[in-house]
């Protein structure tokens, strides 16, 4: 193998930004689409902060053409000439996506790409005051914010902080100045056909294991009478009991981490002792049997499948430490907080930073304090519920079937409850159908998003689905659905009651009503 064959580098970020604009960077056809949430966007950022290594990116060097090729993180990027080499990413597709999302410079959206970024993820500041990275949804108004995207824009960020103190500028410029000069290793192989590159790539991806927070900690308080893998099993096997079983690892350190330390980071967590692990499992435990109780008798949540944010389980579980059962106006605030919580990006991002915050809020609910619930809202609007597609990985989704299933639906077909037991046990789609049925929309030029639309959907089990799934809502409304127990039928599926969109099969009209009163229910919920 000769030494030309690989070349390592270690360009400054400004630079790999700038090969980027030139075409010179691509994504090829085989990678993985874009799939960091933006927890994940804010730890690389932190980590170059703090002059972390982020592991080295691999590039292809090659005259061929892929016959198809991702731009970076969904932007349009200028095609080289013939003749001129690209370098295709075969590791670090989401650092470098990453990179390039935030620092780039008139970016433009791909029109044609075939799977889609939700860009608002890569809208991160620096809270100059606290100096920590933050998502716009997550600002204080009361401190002085700079937006990461002008730090290697000169104009920009001179303009932005020619009005700062003399020490939010001194920390801009020195945040600015870690940024500019961060090195980013690049290991670059040339001279390699297309099938052999397809073989490292398979290799990167299947061999090699990362330790997790939970290895590390298993490692770290191992004794001859503690094992923490069997203690976590034990815990494991009674969520999965009560259909919790998914719980990833790290949610449940941290709701550990939080009943000992009132914090969730994953630093913190390393730094507990393994007698304070000891101490404490057995009450993490009970804590976590006493919230999914919770969630289920007060919630209807019998599935983990139905949790909209998983890291909602983690002050929940603090609260349940310290408190056996709630009083009335305890959990009253309890199931405000979670429904505030579920329709909001409150846990899309910043997920520590709301967690340990959320504990200190119920710390003061344990004192009897709720004031705190004020600051809470959710963020989700007529249009965006209309606009929000029907997705089991959506938490809008799980939240709005929660919120059904707390009034108690009736059968559209003959007008008997819902076993909400089966249908809210495990995520089934066999459970839930379009209030205007696919077969309705099957000559007519509309949009399977808007088909799809959260708000065309109810509990409806499947043998009942069959009575409707083939006739127009000006049919089987007035002819299935049993007329003496119209309005109440209708109410219990949050469905709006005038007849007239039915009889007109007015589906916008419909969309736009039925919004309004799933936002009208929740907001019963909230007082």
């Amino acid at each position: 193998m000769g030494l030309s064959e690989i070349t390592p580098s270690s360009p400054k970020i400004d630079r790999i930004v700038s090969r980027i604009e030139e075409g010179d960077i691509k994504i090829p056809a085989f990678q993985r689409g874009f799939i960091w949430d933006q927890e994940q966007v804010i730890e690389l950022l932190d980590s170059i902060y703090r002059d972390y290594p982020i592991g080295s990116i691999l590039l292809w060097n090659s005259n061929e053409r892929l016959r198809s090729t991702r731009n970076v993180a969904g932007y349009l990027m200028p095609d080289r000439e013939p003749n001129y080499p690209v370098n295709y990413v075969l590791d670090g597709q989401q650092r470098i996506s990453t990179i390039y999302a935030i620092f780039g410079k008139n970016k433009t959206e791909d029109p044609d790409i075939k799977y889609r970024i939700n860009t608002e993820i890569f809208d991160i500041y620096f809270d100059l005051d606290e100096k920590v990275f933050l998502s716009k949804d997550s600002l204080n108004e009361n401190h002085r914010n700079l937006k990461l995207s002008t730090l290697l824009n000169a104009g920009e960020f001179i303009n932005e902080i020619k009005e700062y103190s003399s020490g939010h500028r001194d920390i801009a410029v020195d945040l600015q100045s870690k940024f500019q000069n961060y090195e980013v290793p690049i290991i670059t192989t040339s001279k390699r056909k297309k099938e052999e590159v397809g073989i490292i790539f398979e290799r990167i991806n299947n061999t090699g294991t990362k330790l997790t927070t939970l290895d590390l900690m298993i490692a770290w308080t191992w004794s001859e009478d503690f094992h923490l893998k069997e203690k976590m099993d034990e815990i494991l096997d009674i969520l999965d009991r009560k259909g919790f079983g998914e719980t990833p690892d790290k949610v449940i350190l941290q709701c550990l981490s939080g009943i000992e330390q009132q914090t969730t980071k994953t630093k913190n967590i390393l730094l507990m002792s393994p007698d304070v692990v000891k101490s404490n499992f057995e009450i993490l435990k009970q804590s976590l049997e006493k919230t999914i109780d919770f969630l289920s008798t007060e919630l209807k949540m019998f599935s983990r499948d139905f949790l909209p944010h998983s890291h909602q389980i983690v002050p929940l579980t603090f609260f349940f430490s310290k408190v056996n059962t709630p009083s009335a106006q305890q959990s009253k605030i309890l199931k405000q907080w979670f429904w505030k919580t579920s329709f909001s990006k409150r846990y899309a991002g910043s997920t520590d930073l709301h967690m340990d915050e959320d504990i200190m809020f119920f710390n003061n609910v344990i004192s009897h304090d709720f004031s705190g619930i004020n600051k809470y809202s959710y963020s989700i609007e007529e249009k965006n519920l209309i606009d929000q597609r029907f997705s089991k990985s959506g938490p809008y989704t799980r939240a709005f079937l929660l919120l059904m299933a707390q009034k108690l639906p009736l059968n559209l077909a003959n007008g008997n409850k819902i076993d909400l037991g089966i249908a809210l046990s495990k995520y089934n789609l066999k459970e839930y159908h379009h209030i205007f049925p696919r077969n309705f929309f099957k000559d007519r030029r509309i949009d399977s998003d808007k088909i799809n639309s959260l708000c065309n959907f109810c509990f409806l089990p499947s043998d009942s689905n069959k009575k409707i799934s083939n006739k127009a809502p000006s049919e089987y409304i007035f002819n299935v659905i049993p007329q003496a127990h119209y309005p109440e039928i209708l109410e219990s599926n949050l469905m709006p009651l005038r007849k007239e969109i039915y009889q007109k099969d007015d589906y916008d009209e419909f969309l736009k009503q039925r919004a309004k009163k799933i936002l009208d229910y929740l907001d019963s919920q909230l007082i």
